[in-house]
């Protein structure tokens, strides 16, 4: 006989013997009280497992996608190689496109109405598209099952913005921050769980301060700060087509001219003669290449030449003569010794450099000269009636039509943030490499920051912390695609009749496990388009969280018509977004391009800032590591 009902999924025997299980070890009991009873025992727990935050405990999602992955392989070893792989294990590639053929080949069948009606609700016409349909249709794919069926075994349910503070902590890549959280106690409430981070974080913020303030390099990191902060902001007004008066424009450029001299200076205060700083003399010799290229570039602009647009090429990684610096760039991130001797030139001499173990008074006083006139605040007003001052007259009759063409953001064309951009970074990879201690400090404060703004609004929410109720629970995994297939699946095994139907839901949880075990490997979430479109063969979409705030997508998609495409997407402070797109052939490029300024300008109707757009062709080398402007998260030669 076949079982129909799907109102308890395969997976209710394990939740409920490893719920069972987990009350025993804890000798507590299910809450059966009032509801208000029930949510102060909820909100008396404490919020933050240690062992959790340190990835010391296995957690069930993890024991289940490590069964996943051995399951695969023992098919790959078993199965034959070669290009009819696919077909020996059973996968659908186009999931959407053979969930339509399932939902037909249940036409008719009255046993199995009630999984054709459940399936239905899971691939929606393109027509339907929308951001909160994306994002229900990616949590209910089958991709989070497993972290479903753990998050019903905790005793408590979380409000959004506490399980965004928990999973921040536990992504955290500062390891002396990861290990503070220790020093948490067990036994508060969530209340008290909240203050006790908070106290920590302020703690922790103050160590890390005294560290950059004690830095001698912490002029390298104020000069990278404001050419930063010079580029977003021409890009912001670039992207929103601001008119600005030649007063505005005269004094952004004499700002920046200022902040590349001061760069220029920052970079040249230290006398990197010692074999073991190979690495550093490259990349300082790239700043004053860059620096003078920008310093040309501004020049032409006083003077209205239009070669200005020749300064404002970009380092090209592959060019042979650029080697060393390439090399050095990648072993930024390598540890270096715990103790350099570098020869710091005196602000009060001429050319005399003398030795020093840079000491923290001597430093600080070097460090605030460098450091004169460097700041270029994001935030800074630049208004129209603003003042020249007599430096800020050399540019004065600068041609406003060149202005803007040099700051332009339109898609491939080099601009004068550009090469901004990439002397900030040369000048953090300096930093970095002669100070791994103010690198990481300065990371940490910035996750600490973070961290204490996401616990405020922790704090707010910690009223609607409630109970986990298993029975709700298991109701919510029954919206979930991988739940029913797995119940179709048993439902339908050994009948002769419905065997077509039982190949075609494996197919499909083998694709879904497939896009788990790559999920699990790379540490994102990596899924399918939960829509179907006559016009899209296929299609892929990755999602990964970064560093500092940053979030990632990466979307493959096949078209019939237009063939392939692949967009990776960075996102960074909720506004700034990096986009690379990569298409598979030249004429849907050139539509894309066609598009551009109208694609932009959506996304500026919602509040982003779009940083770099570059669009190419798929060549014999990915546009993804050609354009070194843009970080985008994702390895791509894995």
């Amino acid at each position: 006989m076949i079982n129909t009902s799907i109102t308890q999924p395969v997976v209710d025997k394990e939740i409920r013997e490893l719920e069972r299980d987990k009350r025993i070890k804890d000798g507590s009991q299910r809450v059966t009280s009032t509801k208000d009873v029930a949510t102060k025992d909820a909100t008396s727990k404490p919020l933050f497992d240690k062992q959790e935050i340190l990835r010391e405990k296995q957690s069930l999602i993890e024991q289940k996608l490590g069964e996943l992955t051995n399951k695969l392989l023992s098919g790959l070893k078993s199965g034959e190689q070669g290009p009819n792989m696919p077909r020996l294990l059973q996968v659908a590639p186009n999931l959407a496109s053979d969930v339509r053929e399932l939902l037909k080949a249940l036409e008719g069948n009255e046993k199995l109405a009630t999984f054709k009606e459940a399936l239905a609700k899971f691939i929606k016409p393109i027509e339907n598209l929308s951001p909160q349909g994306v994002a229900q249709g990616i949590k209910d794919s089958g991709i989070m099952l497993e972290a479903k069926i753990a998050q019903s075994l905790e005793a408590q349910s979380l409000p959004s913005k506490i399980k965004e503070l928990l999973s921040q902590m536990k992504n955290t890549q500062n390891q002396g921050l990861k290990e503070s959280f220790l020093k948490l106690p067990n036994d508060s409430d969530a209340k008290k769980s909240i203050s006790d981070l908070g106290a920590l974080l302020k703690e922790q913020k103050k160590l890390n301060q005294e560290t950059i303030n004690n830095s001698p390099f912490k002029a390298l990191d104020k000069a990278s700060n404001a050419l930063e902060n010079a580029a977003k902001y021409l890009d912001k007004l670039s992207n929103l087509g601001k008119n600005l008066s030649l007063k505005t424009a005269a004094n952004l450029l004499s700002r920046i001219e200022s902040s590349i001299q001061n760069a220029q200076k920052s970079a040249n205060n230290y006398n990197l003669n010692s074999a073991t700083l190979k690495d550093a003399r490259a990349i300082r010799e790239q700043i004053n290449a860059s620096a003078n290229e920008l310093q040309n570039a501004l020049n032409l602009l006083k003077n209205k030449d239009s070669n200005f647009k020749a300064f404002l090429t970009r380092y090209d990684p592959n060019n042979k003569q650029n080697a060393t610096l390439k090399e050095a760039l990648s072993k930024q991130n390598e540890p270096k010794a715990n103790h350099i001797r570098i020869n710091i030139q005196t602000s009060n001499t001429g050319s005399t450099a003398h030795s020093s173990s840079l000491s923290a008074n001597s430093a600080q006083n070097q460090a605030q000269n460098a450091s004169q006139n460097s700041s270029f605040s994001q935030n800074s007003s630049f208004s129209q009636n603003y003042t020249l001052t007599q430096e800020q007259n050399s540019f004065k009759n600068i041609n406003l039509s060149q202005f803007k063409e040099a700051t332009s953001s339109e898609v491939n064309t080099p601009n004068l943030q550009g090469k901004i951009t990439e002397l900030a970074r040369a000048l953090t990879s300096l930093k970095n490499t002669l100070s791994p201690e103010l690198a990481s400090a300065k990371s940490a404060l910035e996750e600490i920051n973070s961290l204490a703004r996401l616990a405020k609004s922790a704090a707010k929410s910690i009223g609607a912390i409630k109970p986990n109720n298993a029975e709700q629970a298991l109701k919510e995994l029954q919206s979930d695609m991988k739940s029913v297939l797995l119940n179709l699946k048993e439902s339908t095994q050994n009948q002769s009749s419905t065997q077509n139907i039982h190949t075609a839901a494996q197919r499909l949880l083998t694709q879904i496990e497939i896009h788990q075990l790559a999920s699990f490997a790379q540490n994102s979430l990596q899924t399918y388009l939960p829509y179907h479109w006559d016009e899209l063969n296929s299609s892929n979409l990755s999602f990964k969280r970064g560093n500092k705030d940053k979030f990632y997508a990466r979307i493959e998609l096949s078209f019939v018509k237009f063939g392939e495409i692949g967009i990776v997407l960075g996102l960074a402070e909720n506004k700034f977004l990096d986009v690379s797109i990569q298409t598979g052939n030249d004429g849907f490029k050139e539509l894309i391009l066609s598009e551009t300024k109208s694609l932009k300008r959506a996304l500026n109707e919602l509040g982003l800032v779009v940083n770099n757009f570059f669009v190419a062709s798929k060549g014999g080398k990915s546009a993804y590591e050609h354009y070194g402007d843009i970080d985008l998260g994702y390895n791509i030669k894995a």
